[in-house]
């Protein structure tokens, strides 16, 4: 069990590690990825989870696993959940 320490959400890791990294800005990234500015605000901003779907373009621009984001998505979603149910 991870605890009571709030897991970090994959819009901070893509946007404090890769963005970081890549020198983008988030509308600049909405366009390699071929979508909206708007969903990767939301994402960046933890306001909008990644979907598998979204994890595998992640994958494939950021030679990523999808893997990855879809666990980080889902230990963040875990924690929230208990969060509520405590």
């Amino acid at each position: 069990m991870i605890g009571n320490r709030k897991p970090m959400h994959p819009g901070l890791v893509l946007s404090e590690v890769y963005l970081r990294e890549l020198n983008l800005n988030q509308s600049q990234f909405a366009a390699k990825c071929g979508c909206s500015p708007r969903k990767i605000n939301e994402i960046v901003n933890g306001k909008r989870s990644i979907s598998p779907d979204f994890a595998l373009t992640l994958e494939k621009i950021l030679g990523t696993t999808a893997e990855m984001w879809v666990r980080i998505q889902a230990e963040y979603d875990l924690w929230v959940a208990r969060r509520k149910a405590a």
